[in-house]
């Protein structure tokens, strides 16, 4: 897997570049037992092989909203708001009001220090950690048969203030429309604490995601979240939305910067649903396969 995507976002910053720094990656065999993962269905290398030709079809983009903390007391904790359409964002330092454009055919895939963690529901995990381009790099989450996503993370120092950002990706080849019946999806949910001490640590749990074709909508919940760096479970031990509405082309949204679903379903026949969401203090994203 090629699962960090590197969105441009640095000039965006007055200071360095984006996303929080790492501890080493636990044992695949702790995080199976801590999250009832089976070992990996796919090695990393299967799907770097099918990434590049998905990015370049891909149609859809989201992007939850960055979260920036720095080791600077004059500078107190910002967040980058992300707005989606289609497959762009636009991205807006909160503190200096400066906007940028970021579409998913700007990412770049890089692939250096990826190990694969296990496979539920179809859905094989994999963490990837490494330095690019002066700046350290984690990326946690997976590329399905027809989307991806990711929790990500950058950290780096400029003028001697050192900077950490986190956010949630998602992206695909979108279906283009509603369900055509009520339906399940299961998959996983990564994410990291969106601030505080313990916004290096990673989280993981289970993603249900059911549409009711009568309601036009879908509930979703993430539970069985568990912190991957401590091997206990999480404080917020689960995370629900309900009655988030389907549009017309099959993304969805609901929600405020900091407490909100986005996402949509990819493939034929709605095979793959994907998003990011952001509510009790975590920033996450997950995927899904249709049941």
């Amino acid at each position: 897997m090629k699962p960090a995507i590197l969105l441009a976002c640095a000039s965006l910053l007055a200071l360095s570049a984006c996303a929080g720094g790492s501890s080493p990656w636990g044992a695949p065999e702790r995080v199976q037992r801590l999250a009832g993962l089976a070992p990996p269905a796919e090695t990393p290398e299967d799907q770097v092989a099918r990434a590049p030709g998905l990015l370049a079809r891909s149609d859809s983009l989201f992007l939850s909203n960055y979260y920036a903390e720095t080791d600077s007391p004059q500078l107190p904790p910002f967040r980058l708001l992300s707005e989606c359409s289609g497959a762009r964002c636009t991205v807006t330092n909160q503190l200096t009001g400066q906007s940028q454009v970021t579409r998913i055919s700007d990412s770049e895939l890089v692939n250096d220090g990826t190990e694969p963690l296990g496979t539920k529901h179809g859905v094989t995990l994999t963490a990837m950690a490494t330095r690019y381009m002066g700046a350290d790099l984690t990326a946690f989450g997976a590329w399905l048969e027809h989307s991806g996503f990711s929790v990500q993370t950058q950290s780096g120092t400029r003028g001697g203030v050192a900077v950490d950002i986190r956010n949630g990706f998602a992206g695909g080849i979108l279906t283009g429309a509603r369900p055509a019946g009520s339906a399940t999806w299961r998959g996983l949910m990564v994410g990291r604490p969106a601030s505080g001490e313990n916004r290096h640590e990673r989280l993981l749990g289970d993603a249900v995601l059911s549409y009711d074709m009568d309601a036009g909508a879908l509930d979703a919940a993430f539970t069985g979240i568990v912190n991957i760096d401590r091997n206990a479970a999480h404080a917020t031990a689960e995370v629900r939305f309900a009655g988030v509405p389907v549009g017309a082309d099959g993304t969805f949204g609901a929600g405020e910067a900091g407490d909100r679903i986005q996402g949509g379903f990819y493939g034929p026949g709605h095979a793959e649903t994907a998003g990011v969401f952001e509510r009790s203090n975590i920033v996450g994203a997950f995927g899904a396969k249709a049941q």
